[in-house]
């Protein structure tokens, strides 16, 4: 069971063997062509903030094999955090790519994820860091409740670590001033 004493914000590092991160990382390289300005996909990502929209038919075999070696994984390791949801729940997987700037930093506002065709936020949102090199700030701050933003609890990116947390919780990305980090967002809903 996940520590209760964590303000029901989960962090595991080491979360995928060697083998799956390495697929998982060769997947993510092969998309490299694909990733979008976030603001021009109207997403909430600023500065050197990038996505990959889910729904290019030209990545769904990158993201479905991506899939493969995260969502099995996250799905256990939440129901470990205390989520429960069916083996059917809708998953909605997308990666992020930030990349430092001291000038104009990456970052993204404050927000809850949400999933065209799903009524609800997500029961618990998952951020697998696959990759992080040479950072400075990028934060993952999260809310203890929607009407308090001014101390959210901040986990540190660090490469192959999972953080969990309620799907509803307000969360954003401190500006990141220098370095990349590339993370899978994977919700369940």
């Amino acid at each position: 069971m996940a520590d209760p004493s964590s303000n029901g914000v989960y962090s595991r590092p080491n979360f995928l063997p060697l083998p799956a991160l390495l697929k998982m990382l060769d997947g993510l390289d092969r998309l490299s062509a694909h990733w979008a300005p976030s603001q021009s996909l109207g997403l909430l990502g600023r500065g050197h903030t990038s996505q990959i929209r889910a729904t290019d038919i030209a990545v769904q075999a990158q993201l479905d094999e991506i899939g493969r070696y995260i969502a099995p994984a996250a799905l256990q390791w939440a129901r470990t955090c205390g989520f429960w949801f069916s083996d059917l729940a809708p998953i909605q997987l997308f990666p992020v790519k930030m990349v430092g700037d001291a000038q104009t930093p990456a970052y993204q506002d404050p927000h809850v994820d949400s999933y065209a065709g799903q009524p609800n936020p997500p029961i618990c949102t998952n951020v697998f860091y696959a990759r992080t090199h040479a950072i400075e700030g990028g934060g993952l701050a999260i809310a203890k409740s929607e009407s308090d933003l001014e101390e959210p609890i901040v986990v540190q990116p660090s490469a192959n670590t999972m953080v969990t947390f309620a799907g509803d919780r307000v969360h954003w990305v401190q500006p990141l001033f220098a370095g990349e980090r590339i993370s899978v967002v994977i919700d369940f809903y």
